[in-house]
């Protein structure tokens, strides 16, 4: 999703610092992966993707972004990539909030628990899981109806659901 709310400060700084550069790089930016101004990857809010770096594009880029800091109530604190730094352009994109992990768990959480067999949804960090649900007795209906949830809650948050289902005893 992509949203920009000019109400914000952040999103009007953002898309301003975005034109700037996209006028001032031209077909070298490739892409700009914005967090919310107070969430920070690398000490960063802001990543600017180019097809190269150089010393003189990173002056561009300062400069460009004192411009919009001082315009606005907020900083931008950028990391400049090349389209190879697969690292650390991946760290932006796939970086969440807890508070949508929170949000995450909890709404599969509460879904999960209607279904006839459920014993209980925890938390977990074993076998490549994040939750771990616990029921009486395996099924294949009971799977299908826990992945399906999986499914609904993962197309809405930017966390992950990876269940494990367990039987219980």
């Amino acid at each position: 999703m992509y949203t920009l709310n000019f109400t914000r400060e952040w999103d009007s700084a953002l898309f301003e610092f975005t034109r700037l550069l996209r006028e001032k790089l031209g077909d070298n930016l490739v892409m700009i992966v914005g967090l919310d101004e107070n969430d920070v990857v690398y000490d960063s809010n802001v990543l600017v993707v180019v097809r190269e770096k150089s010393d003189s594009l990173i002056m561009s880029v300062a400069e460009i972004a004192l411009q919009v800091n001082s315009k606005y109530e907020c900083s931008i604190n950028f990391r400049i990539s090349t389209v190879e730094d697969t690292q650390t352009i991946e760290a932006f994109m796939y970086s969440s909030k807890p508070h949508d992990c929170e949000q995450s768990f909890n709404e599969f959480r509460e879904k999960v628990l209607k279904i006839g067999g459920v014993v209980d949804v925890t938390k977990s960090d074993a076998y490549d899981s994040n939750v771990l649900v616990v029921v009486r007795e395996k099924s294949d209906s009971l799977i299908m109806s826990v992945a399906e949830i999986a499914l609904q809650v993962n197309s809405k948050y930017e966390c992950s659901i990876n269940f494990r289902i367990v039987e219980n005893g």
